[in-house]
């Protein structure tokens, strides 16, 4: 016998009784995202791998160590070379400028829901395949804080309706793109003496890319960092101004937040608004999402007009599924969303079961999902079947019922049970899922 074959490392599967809650999930983004005039988006799953070198930064983790790399393996296939997306922001603007929506649209508001790709090493919470819910906000309209406000509103919104309970949000600002460069080149100034002790990893990083120290998990890093003052120095008249605009947005729809200095997110693309959504249930890997503004990155993926004297403003967020439903299977709530249909059909001969699949597709035509058994088993084990399946009512055909022109309906929550005309069993059925029980 041949040996079975797993799943890569660092993916998971999906199975049928963990997508209602998938599909849970998506239904309720979605809703959402429209009730806040955003419109979906879809991009391919992998781009060329200068858009995230360009994008993210040639100097962040992402790309120096997680870029999932695909090439042809035909011998007259083009010299480009392609990456898994492992972010959906870059994609999501290289649309917005090949497709000119700057001039189609004054705001472009825009959700994606979809799979991203990482080569992390695998543990709870971080995979190298999962899943993202985001939105991003793209126009020249939207340079204003009660945008980064909406944004902000709108991700703890989708939480709460999630069910996610006891979450924790921080938010910071970089200030202007001038005042970020301020700001790392006085980190650097103030870490020079402070790194000899430290690892070569956290030397790295303060050659390459310093904000990535103070979210640094290294302990001895992270105590290096807490003997620094940052505070809201780096920041600028104008840059001052605006995050304090945000804080006052926040205040106004009584949204509870954090200001965290230390909260810098270790993206390239992002200036004025960072912040972190987290749950501590979860462990090291403790962040729900993420996100800010990106005012500069459209013209820096060669977008925006030049007749213009500002840059396109953006802001955007995303969301961790798999971490979400572990935040869920956490508070004990994964339960509550099984899979189900509305009828199961059982026959206690097997000379009814023609009776059964055709009453199971009249069911289904009128829009009632239902099902049967189609192997035989005794009218105890169809029940067993019916209740693994979530069915809220159990359709009995039995000597009695077919010689009568009739189906008994039980009700699998109640166990009461009546028994209906087949030429009215549609309808009264429809009455019973509509009241949720007969």
């Amino acid at each position: 016998m041949a040996d079975k074959l797993s799943n890569p490392r660092g993916t998971a599967d999906i199975l049928p009784n963990e997508t209602p809650a998938w599909r849970f999930l998506e239904k309720t983004a979605c809703e959402l995202f429209r009730v806040y005039g955003y419109r979906e988006i879809r991009t391919p799953i992998f781009e060329e791998v200068s858009l995230f070198k360009r994008s993210l930064g040639e100097t962040t983790e992402v790309v120096n160590k997680q870029l999932l790399e695909v090439r042809s393996q035909r011998a007259d296939a083009e010299d480009a070379s392609f990456a898994l997306r492992p972010e959906g922001t870059a994609p999501v603007v290289r649309v917005y400028n090949q497709n000119g929506l700057e001039r189609a649209e004054g705001l472009s508001k825009l959700f994606y829901i979809g799979p991203m790709f990482r080569g992390e090493r695998p543990q709870k919470g971080r995979l190298r395949q999962f899943h993202q819910i985001g939105a991003e906000a793209i126009g020249y309209q939207g340079d204003n804080p009660l945008l980064d406000v909406e944004m902000i509103a709108l991700a703890s919104r989708l939480l709460t309706a999630f069910g996610v309970n006891g979450f924790k949000l921080k938010v910071n600002s970089l200030g202007t793109a001038e005042d970020k460069a301020g700001f790392a080149q006085w980190l650097r100034a103030e870490l020079k003496g402070k790194i000899g002790h430290l690892s070569e990893e956290c030397k790295n990083q303060y050659e390459r890319n310093v904000f990535r120290l103070l979210d640094s998990k290294d302990k001895d890093c992270q105590e290096v960092i807490r003997s620094l003052n940052i505070g809201t120095a780096h920041l600028s008249e104008r840059g001052l101004k605006y995050f304090e605009a945000v804080k006052k947005g926040l205040d106004q729809l009584g949204i509870a937040y954090e200001v965290s200095n230390q909260l810098v997110r270790g993206l390239d693309y992002y200036t004025h608004t960072v912040f972190e959504i987290s749950y501590e249930g979860l462990g090291a890997q403790d962040a729900l999402g993420a996100g800010g503004r990106y005012n500069c990155l459209i013209e820096q993926l060669g977008g925006g007009d030049k007749r213009m004297d500002q840059p396109v403003a953006a802001i955007g967020f995303a969301f961790g599924i798999e971490r979400i439903l572990l935040a869920l299977k956490d508070q004990g709530k994964l339960s509550d969303v099984k899979p189900s249909i509305d009828a199961y059909l059982v026959s206690f001969d097997r000379g009814f079961e023609d009776n059964a699949f055709q009453l199971v597709n009249t069911l289904r035509q009128e829009g009632i999902s239902a099902d049967m058994d189609f192997g035989g088993r005794a009218a105890k084990q169809q029940f067993t079947q019916a209740d693994k399946r979530g069915a809220k009512f159990v359709l009995i055909l039995g000597e009695e019922e077919v010689k009568n022109g009739a189906v008994s309906v039980k009700d699998m929550v109640t166990g009461n049970q009546v028994t209906v005309p087949l030429n009215n069993v549609v309808k009264q059925l429809k009455l019973m899922i509509e009241k949720g029980s007969i």
